[in-house]
């Protein structure tokens, strides 16, 4: 089943230096319950995640801080 998304933050991502990174980046924000789509790109460092409910930007953010990355909420 395919959840809609309600919501999306975009996200600076400091410390991804490769593809690993983006993909432990990738995998760390789709295991926070509520995420339906994530988008990183490396170059610009940072990630664009749908989310609906009970996600929220705050507790992606902080999943991605816990897998050793530092982030900040642009929008």
């Amino acid at each position: 089943m395919t959840q809609s998304v309600s919501s999306t933050v975009l996200l600076s991502v400091d410390g991804m230096g490769c593809g690993s990174c983006v993909a432990k980046i990738e995998k760390t924000a789709n295991a926070v319950e509520g995420v339906s789509t994530v988008s990183v790109d490396l170059a610009k460092k940072q990630a664009s995640i749908g989310f609906s409910a009970p996600a929220d930007a705050a507790a992606i953010a902080k999943a991605i801080d816990a897998a050793g990355y530092e982030t900040k909420i642009l929008g």
